[in-house]
This record gives C-alpha cells, structure tokens and sequence, in this order.
C-alpha cells in the first residue's frame, strides 16, 4: 500500500489533532441566561419542515499562487446561501443555494455559484424523487457549500446529484458550468425489504477565458455522462441492512476547445452493501465489489478493478463528524479523458458554548489515468485542507477566519488540460448576517 506523501500527512495531522484534543464534556457547558436564546454562528440548513434559512456574508481573502497565478493576491467577497424545506410531510421540496462574486486586486474576479433542488413524491408503497444540481466556477470545487475557498461556508458540504468519488483533480482559472439531473424510484416489497432504481445525467461545460488580459484562455474537456442503477435492500433490524447493487455508467468527451481528442469510456459494478448503527449517533456503511471498465478505443479490452465505498460518521448535539474512502472510476473533472482514483475524506465541525464554532476538512485523493494503447501512464496527487472557527457577535451576527490550502502534484507523462500544479494558500476573514430559520407553511 502506497503512503501519503510526508506534505498530506503533515497537513492531515495538523489539522486533526485540535478535533482529536477537544473534552468531549466542552460542548455541553451551559449559557448565562442572557444569551440562551438561538445563537448564529453562520449559516446553517434547515432542520424542520416548512422553513428557510438564509444567511449574507462578507469578506476579505488573501491567496498566494491561487488559481496557478504566482504571487500575493486580495480579494473582496460578496455571497449569499438559501436554503428551504417545505411542509408536505408527503411531497417534500428542498432547495439549497449558495451564491456570490470575488473582486481580485490583481488577477481574475469572478463569480460563482451552486443551486440544488429536489422533489419527491409518495405513492402508496412507490416513491419518485427527481433532482437536478447545477454549478458555476471558477476552479474544481475545494471548500465549502460554495466550493471556493475563503467565503465562510466551511463545514457545510455541496449537495450533490450522483455519485462523484472523493476530491476533483485541481484545474487553473478554468470557468466551467456544471449540470447533473438524476430520476429515482424505490417500492417497498415488504416491510423490510425494498427495491430501488434511478437514472441521471451530467454534463460540464468549459467556457473560454480569452477576454481576461491576466489569464490565458484553458478551457477544460467537456464531458458529458449518464448513468442508471438498481439496488435490493434489506433490513435485518434497527441496526443491521444489507443491499446488492449494480450501476452502469459512460461518458464520453469533445475536445473541440481542448484541442486533444479523448476516447469515451464505459463501467459495469456490482457490489453488497452493508450498514451498521452503532449508537443513535454513530454508525457506518461498507460497500465493495468488482468494477470493468472498457475504453472506446480499438484493440482495448474491460479491465477489472476494485470498486470500494466505505464511510463512518457521528452525528450529536454539538459535534459532527464523518470519514469516508472511496475507490471508483470517473470522468477525469475536465482535465483527462476518464481516471480511477482513490480517495480518504474528512470532516468535522463542533459547537462550543453555543457561540463559538469550529469546522475542520481535509481530503487526499490519488487520481490515475484509465490503461490506454495512446498515453502513458500518470499519476496525480491532491490534498485539500481547511479550518474555520466562528465566533457570534450579536443574535444573527457572527464573525469568522479561515485557512485553506491546495496542494497537487503528477507523476508521468500526461496530456492533461489546464492541470494546478504546486501548493496555493487561502487565508479568509468576514462577517456573516444568519438570522434564525423563517417558518413558511404549515409543518
């Protein structure tokens, strides 16, 4: 088993060990009375039907080689989050959007964004959810709800539609859009055992950089994707399930802005799943099987790999926290035409005397080339990392600072498109107006 590079270990135990030295008595110390009313300490999801919450932020960044761009840059942020469940105890709709724009002092402003929603609806034993995810960037998603380092929103992870393993391979200032629409079905056969389907689609679009005088047009490959799936699942008690699964999925590329032409690709996994609960609080999920892949190119044949899904989290009052690993072929993130990676996540966030809060993320993935007869074989590196502690300065005022960094490094000969290479620091600070969540509705 191949190690971590001595820089990700270094940057994973700095950032673990304050979580690891917290008493675990601390986050249940009491309020004086004047201040036991909700406190905000940022933004936060809803967790009641038929609410909203919404939350507008201000800040300043300071970046070192950000983007791929060399130097000391400043940044002014402006951004917004929105987030809604309705009241149907049936039908339930969620919406999650997080928002805003960046002004450089010295490079490239931008804006971006991230909208999500969702519907479901019941049906006797039969239930339909449809939902759809869209995103604008200016670089792969690395912090946050927003996925742009510096902003506030730390500790809140994307909603996502699909399943998109672990840490993207890191781009330079490459603008892209990005879509992904999935239908899903379950009925319940009994009462303990239920069959379920979905299908989805994905595209990511890259849009040219020309007009910028300080950055050079590097639009990644397009790609578009499409999957389906069924699953049978069964519940051997409160504690105990089990599912079978099987997935295919394909994706194919234009290199029309890239110029570099890429062979689409196709996979076929089947896996058992198994879940356990510990504890209200904590519990885990194991998912492993066997994973072919065939690339679109003449004298190719399927290749076998491990396909791996495996997670554990802890959910209390004042404490998240959740590590996952994942091993599985994807799309390459826009830079090449189809890789398997692997990929140790991170997370954790704790509340301490209801006005201070602490949000912890660290991810490292290994990302390699699919086999093919027309390149060599490379290897990429990228370690993620971040810290945000929050501090509430009135009732739904509250202030924070932030520390983020990237660092990727590649190993071989590749033709990837617009690849970060190096390590890029992001030091945050702002304000954040989240007052407590609007009932709409009735619950």
């Amino acid at each position: 088993m191949k190690t971590l590079p001595l820089t990700a270990q270094s940057v994973a135990l700095l950032l673990l060990l304050p979580l690891l030295a917290i008493p675990a008595t601390s986050g249940a110390q009491a309020l004086p009375a004047a201040v036991a009313s909700p406190i905000s300490t940022g933004f936060s999801l809803p967790s009641s039907a038929g609410t909203l919450q919404y939350a507008l932020s201000a800040s300043q960044s300071i970046s070192n080689n950000y983007f791929g761009n060399s130097g000391t840059d400043y940044n002014t942020n402006l951004n917004g989050d929105l987030a809604f469940i309705s009241s149907s105890p049936r039908d339930p709709f969620n919406m999650v959007f997080s928002g805003g724009r960046s002004w450089s002092s010295s490079s490239q402003s931008f804006n971006f964004l991230n909208l999500a929603i969702s519907q479901v609806v019941i049906a006797g034993r039969w239930n339909f959810m449809l939902s759809d995810s869209v995103s604008y960037l200016p670089q792969t998603a690395s912090a946050g709800l927003s996925g742009v380092a510096g902003v506030g929103d730390l500790g809140l992870s994307p909603v996502q539609t699909g399943a998109i393993p672990g840490q993207g391979v890191l781009t330079g200032y490459s603008t892209r859009v990005a879509n992904s629409s999935s239908l899903s079905l379950g009925r319940q056969i009994t009462g303990k055992t239920s069959l379920n389907a979905s299908g989805s689609y994905s595209l990511t679009r890259f849009l040219s950089n020309s007009s910028s005088s300080t950055v050079p047009s590097s639009p990644g490959l397009d790609t578009d994707g499409d999957s389906v799936s069924a699953s049978l699942s069964h519940t051997i008690d409160t504690r105990n399930s089990f599912a079978g699964n099987f997935a295919y999925s394909r994706n194919t590329y234009s290199g029309a802005n890239s110029g570099i032409p890429q062979p689409g690709f196709s996979s076929q996994t089947a896996s058992l799943q198994y879940s356990h609960q510990f504890t209200r609080k904590f519990g885990m999920s194991l998912a492993a099987g066997p994973q072919w892949t065939g690339i679109d190119s003449p004298g190719l044949t399927p290749t076998l790999s491990l396909f791996a899904n495996l997670s554990a989290s802890y959910a209390g009052k004042f404490s998240h926290a959740t590590i996952a690993y994942s091993r599985s072929s994807n799309s390459g993130f826009g830079v090449v035409g189809g890789a398997i990676s692997n990929s140790v996540t991170f997370s954790a966030s704790r509340t301490f005397d209801r006005v201070w809060a602490c949000a912890l993320t660290s991810a490292y993935t290994q990302t390699a080339n699919l086999p093919s007869a027309t390149s060599l074989p490379f290897t990429f590196h990228t370690t993620i990392a971040g810290v945000q502690v929050s501090r509430a300065l009135a009732r739904s005022l509250s202030a924070y600072a932030s520390y983020s960094l990237q660092n990727q490094s590649n190993q071989g000969t590749t033709a990837a498109v617009d690849l970060f290479s190096g390590l890029s620091n992001v030091a945050g600070f702002g304000i954040t107006f989240s007052p407590s969540a609007v009932r709409l509705g009735h619950s």
